[in-house]
């Protein structure tokens, strides 16, 4: 449950922003984004202390979510990849910020593993913000992003602390609320794709599956089980050790990233 820490620095930092800087949002759109990722964030606590079903982890969320997916309908921000969904947005927008935590929740298992994605996300969906000058949701992405960066110097291997599911969900629930509420639900989706391919591999096993290997002699990580992870791919294809598995995994949403600011960037001139 190192998580917590995450998530009382978040709001601690939320808080800080409030009190001295402006964020331009109506105080709907800033409380019930806060409810959302507070939702998210108490159902990874109860899953740490109780060991939810898959299904309660799924519904809580949603059920967290559904003011903010009300409100966004009443503001006519309903649009998703170009298309208007108008007040399905109401159950699509839940959905967005369920999914997006769950997707965070299994790419995870090994030491800063997805402490280091949530950094990588959310750096760029700060730049993106800035690049099309969608900054509403700032106030959510920057006490993120410092939150996250503290607790990876106490996560990273060796890892002292482990975050649980309490950062897991919430970390992907903001997100998605960022991308929400800045209109900027398109490139939210496609820096989600690591967590998606790792969801869809997830699911063929009925997401029974751990992404752990066997530690060789040397350090190293083997598995030689049916493929239901990145994990599992890459250790399936060589020999690493544990650290550099996460580099590389890392280094997949890095490039993803990358992609993504520099279509914004090409889009917006």
């Amino acid at each position: 449950m190192g998580g917590l820490a995450v998530v009382i620095g978040f709001y601690v930092g939320v808080n800080v922003l409030t009190v001295w800087g402006e964020n331009g949002l109506s105080s709907s759109i800033f409380y019930l984004s806060l409810l959302a990722v507070l939702g998210a964030a108490v159902t990874g606590i109860m899953d740490d202390l109780f060991s939810l079903r898959q299904r309660v982890k799924a519904f809580l969320p949603f059920l967290f979510a559904i003011p903010l997916g009300s409100l966004m309908v009443d503001t006519s921000n309903t649009v998703l990849m170009g298309v208007d969904f108008g007040i399905l947005m109401l159950f699509i927008a839940p959905f967005g910020i369920t999914a997006a935590a769950n997707a965070a929740n299994m790419l995870e298992g090994f030491n800063g593993l997805g402490v280091g994605l949530g950094i990588i996300i959310t750096s760029s969906m700060i730049a993106i913000s800035f690049i099309t000058g969608q900054t509403e949701a700032l106030f959510l992405l920057f006490p993120l992003l410092g939150a996250l960066v503290a607790f990876l110097w106490f996560n990273k291997y060796p890892a002292r602390i482990f975050p649980g599911d309490s950062m897991t969900l919430f970390v992907g629930a903001t997100i998605a609320c960022a991308a929400i509420i800045s209109n900027l639900k398109g490139y939210g989706a496609i820096l989600f794709i690591p967590m998606i391919i790792e969801f869809a591999l997830k699911a063929k096993g009925h997401f029974r599956a751990e992404n752990y290997g066997t530690i060789e002699e040397d350090g190293t990580l083997s598995y030689d089980g049916r493929i239901e992870s990145l994990a599992h791919v890459m250790m399936k294809r060589r020999r690493v050790k544990e650290k550099q598995l996460v580099y590389i995994l890392w280094g997949i949403e890095i490039l993803v990233s990358v992609i993504v600011v520099a279509y914004a960037s090409l889009t917006i001139i």
